[in-house]
């Protein structure tokens, strides 16, 4: 009895150390024309990328700039996240501009529903969306009048409040990110692990990344963690 109750402790140690994580990033600083141009977004999703890059637990793929159209991000998503067994973590990250319901890639518009269309074809436990936009909290609203959101297990975590802009270059120097991924990065390194167990879970990472955000900002800009997910649910492991 002793030696089956090692095995299956074993058993779960090996499922828990070959837990992956598998994203797809993509920013989007030169869009077409000169009007709607941003300064970092392409860069935040290089940094994010790196990070994940880096984890010999993760694996990442990132698209910027003219390469960030909704064909590749889609196309990305359905091959990375064909990869992820249940326990397995999938993850999107967006760093552009923002409409309500969705998120505007170089050639058009990539909505909400649409990326749960992806999400939802995949039996992995725990999802996750990073979008920073300006006035990204609208992303909630989808342009669907009555769909299933509220039923998909699916953390979505948004740069800002559906009236606030998301900050590209704040006055503080030293920063190169916009200010939600600067928090976003420290977070992801480690700095969000209050309990130093090297497992980063959702309510760690939005409790530092939401803290920080707000106070860097004077009270401007405020995060928001919105969706049907498990709070222990881990982002990265280290």
């Amino acid at each position: 009895m002793r030696r089956l109750g090692l095995v299956i402790l074993f058993s779960a140690l090996v499922c828990l150390v070959q837990a992956r994580t598998y994203v797809v990033c993509a920013g989007i600083s030169d869009y077409p024309g000169t009007v709607n141009d941003l300064r970092v977004s392409a860069y935040d999703a290089q940094t994010i990328d790196n990070i994940f890059q880096k984890n010999k637990y993760s694996e990442s793929v990132c698209y910027t700039n003219a390469n960030a159209t909704t064909n590749n991000i889609i196309e990305a998503m359905n091959t990375m996240f064909g990869k992820a067994d249940k326990d397995d973590v999938i993850m999107l990250y967006f760093s552009g501009h923002g409409i309500p319901g969705g998120l505007v890639c170089y050639d058009g518009f990539l909505y909400y529903s649409t990326i749960y269309q992806v999400m939802r074809k995949f039996d992995v436990r725990n999802k996750i969306i990073f979008a920073d936009a300006c006035f990204s909290g609208k992303m909630r609203y989808s342009n669907q009048r009555n769909d299933s959101r509220s039923k998909e297990n699916v953390m979505l975590f948004l740069s800002s409040r559906s009236t606030e802009l998301s900050m590209e270059t704040p006055w503080q120097t030293g920063f190169h990110n916009s200010l939600f991924t600067v928090f976003l990065e420290r977070g992801l390194r480690g700095g969000a692990d209050t309990d130093r167990n090297r497992t980063l879970t959702a309510n760690e990472l939005y409790t530092y990344v939401h803290e920080g955000v707000v106070k860097a900002s004077g009270n401007r800009q405020h995060p928001v963690m919105w969706g049907k997910f498990n709070g222990n649910m881990p982002v990265i492991k280290w």
